[in-house]
């Protein structure tokens, strides 16, 4: 009894020892895949409308990425376990597009959903050559094999617009009075021009907050003629 006893507990610590041992041994199978990703193709794409030719000074566009990737997934060993192919289409998010119009260059960002808001009454437009303007172009590139193109024809009607447009909107406000303020603002409007009118319109009202006398007589100059 005292010999049985004896190798028990010399048996025990071994089989502790074992038993620790097996929990700490990998298992394979629950070991987590690896993935691996390759880049098999990078593309861009500048929708800007069915209609190439801009016949309002402004053009909502969307700039898109596709991305097409190997993908090969592993186990713990390296095997491969799955191999399968798979394509991505991601927003062009914050990132430039370039714009050309002849020797005038510059370039403006997508916002976070790829969106670009193309507007050529902007400021930093002003200097185009509107004469001689008959085309712009837009161009986005990720690279020399990532990059689209899209040009937009500028209408004949459309360049005269933007020679007025520019004068009625940026031609010093403080040598008018109210009815050529109202002037500038009806102009606008009767051009087709509705979101020019309108903001040139909330800027007035804006600048003439602090004199009532003076805002009321635009408000008055602006009813007197009402816009077509």
């Amino acid at each position: 009894m005292q010999a049985h006893a004896a190798n028990w507990w010399l048996w025990m610590p071994a089989s502790l020892m074992l038993t620790a041992c097996g929990m700490n041994m990998p298992h394979s199978e629950s070991s987590p895949a690896r993935v691996e990703r390759t880049l098999l193709n990078h593309s861009i794409q500048i929708d800007a409308g069915e209609v190439s030719v801009l016949s309002l000074p402004q053009r909502t566009l969307r700039v898109q990425q596709q991305l097409h990737y190997d993908v090969t997934e592993l186990n713990a060993r390296g095997r491969i376990i799955d191999r399968r192919e798979e394509h991505q289409t991601l927003p062009w998010a914050n990132k430039p597009v370039d714009i050309i119009a002849g020797s005038f260059r510059t370039s403006l960002d997508t916002d976070v959903d790829g969106v670009l808001r193309l507007n050529l009454l902007n400021d930093g437009f002003l200097n185009l050559d509107y004469d001689n303007l008959r085309v712009i172009q837009l161009a986005a590139s990720a690279g020399p094999k990532a990059r689209d193109e899209v040009n937009l024809l500028i209408d004949r009607e459309l360049r005269s617009k933007l020679h007025e447009a520019v004068r009625l909107i940026y031609d010093n406000l403080e040598n008018d009075d109210v009815d050529q303020w109202a002037y500038r603002v009806h102009r606008l409007s009767e051009l087709g021009l509705a979101e020019e009118s309108n903001q040139l319109e909330n800027m007035l009202i804006l600048l003439t907050t602090g004199d009532p006398q003076l805002q009321g007589e635009f408000v008055n100059a602006l009813e007197v003629n009402q816009r077509p």
